[in-house]
């Protein structure tokens, strides 16, 4: 009997240790299920995206439509509510700091207000206003993800703020930086604010690269085509803001040579970091830009008097004077561009980078010897019927 007992009591404890255990693989599950829509940061200074939102009273604040697939119920539950964070964050800076700054009765600290928060009052009255509300109301819609998408291309002239303020911000950084003893310091303590201004100033870009995130869920989420067109256009058009207000940023910080004017370098087409080498010698970091014109390798100027960000040219070259080496599998991380006095090797941080930029150079040079032939053809041309026509080989109009 005592035996009995006793097997029937192991036998209990065994069920309820293979119940906890398929208990704790459901959750295992469901936690990697939930996990798979978020995304990885960006090159900009960004929020990873929050775990989702538990089923809690302040998830069905949004009535998101149910017939959507529970990642992107998840998304929009996301988008909704933090973009209602996002309009008190803008808040807490437009009366903590911006509107105490530009009453002041001091001017300099009006002026210093000025070019702190340049922008920021409108990219602020625009979420307050108008797009806080248009997005709610898309995402409630019948159909969200469209009406979304259709909520950025509708608002896209205000949205170019964000260009701007970017564009700025770095600026807006340093003069906070050197004024931070003071007012701002005051300020701050006022609040209780532990993370400071300059943290607060980040946070339109932080929200825009989320809105790409955002939309790049969305984008992978969706199958029909009408929607899956709207979606791209939005998220075109929240990326060619971020890369724009970046390029933007380092262009503006190129000291080209006396001799060379902004006008003759073209259009930039792009710019990144790389590890440069110059015939082999020791590998130094560049800022490299590609415009249709010219190729500049530049070096970032550091000061410890000046913030700003600064990039002093040390190689200029014509892109009619170079030659490049194709891509090269065996060197996947090597773009390499050679002229009659050079080689200037450049190693990228990943393989795609490399055969992407050697892509853009191709493409240039290819265009160029187009254009070359296209213009002696056209110069033969030009001389084989004047030739002609000094023969009388064509016959004169007659009246």
């Amino acid at each position: 009997k005592q035996w009995y007992q006793r097997r029937v009591r192991e036998e209990g404890e065994g069920e309820k240790g293979r119940e906890t255990d398929s208990e704790e693989e459901e959750l295992t599950d469901q936690e990697e299920e939930e996990e798979d829509w978020s995304t990885s940061s960006y090159i900009f200074p960004t929020e990873q995206l929050p775990t989702p939102i538990s089923e809690t009273a302040e998830q069905k604040k949004f009535c998101v439509h149910d017939l959507l697939p529970r990642k992107l119920q998840y998304v929009i539950q996301e988008m909704l509510t933090t973009e209602e964070k996002y309009v008190e964050d803008l808040q807490h800076v437009v009366e903590g700091y911006m509107e105490p700054m530009m009453q002041n009765s001091d001017p300099q600290i009006n002026s210093l207000a000025d070019s702190i928060f340049q922008f920021f009052g409108q990219i602020y009255s625009f979420h307050l206003q108008t797009f806080k509300s248009s997005l709610i109301a898309a995402g409630t819609s019948e159909s969200p993800l469209k009406d979304i998408a259709t909520t950025f291309i509708r608002h896209e002239q205000e949205l170019e703020v964000y260009l701007s303020f970017m564009v700025h911000e770095r600026r807006a950084h340093a003069i906070v930086e050197q004024h931070h003893e003071g007012v701002i310091s005051d300020l701050e303590k006022n609040l209780e604010d532990k993370l400071g201004l300059s943290a607060c100033l980040i946070k339109p870009t932080q929200r825009m690269v989320k809105y790409k995130q955002f939309l790049d869920i969305m984008l992978a989420g969706t199958e029909d085509f009408e929607v899956l067109e709207e979606v791209t256009d939005a998220q075109t058009l929240v990326t060619n803001i971020l890369t724009t207000s970046n390029d933007l940023c380092h262009l503006q910080a190129l000291q080209l040579p006396p001799d060379v004017s902004h006008e003759a370098t073209g259009e930039l087409l792009r710019q990144s970091d790389f590890h440069v080498s110059v015939n082999n010698k020791q590998k130094r970091v560049r800022r490299v830009f590609l415009f249709e014109n010219l190729i500049v390798f530049s070096k970032e100027v550091t000061s410890s008097e000046d913030t700003e960000l600064k990039y002093r040219s040390k190689h200029v070259v014509g892109l009619h004077e170079i030659g490049l080496t194709p891509y090269i599998a065996e060197e996947p991380n090597k773009c390499h561009i050679w002229t009659q006095e050079m080689t200037l090797t450049m190693y990228s941080a990943s393989p795609e980078d490399a055969e992407s930029w050697s892509k853009s150079i191709s493409n240039i040079l290819w265009g160029q010897l187009k254009q070359i032939k296209r213009d002696r053809d056209m110069s033969r041309m030009r001389k084989t019927r004047g030739a002609v026509r000094s023969r009388g080989a064509f016959p004169r109009n007659r009246r």
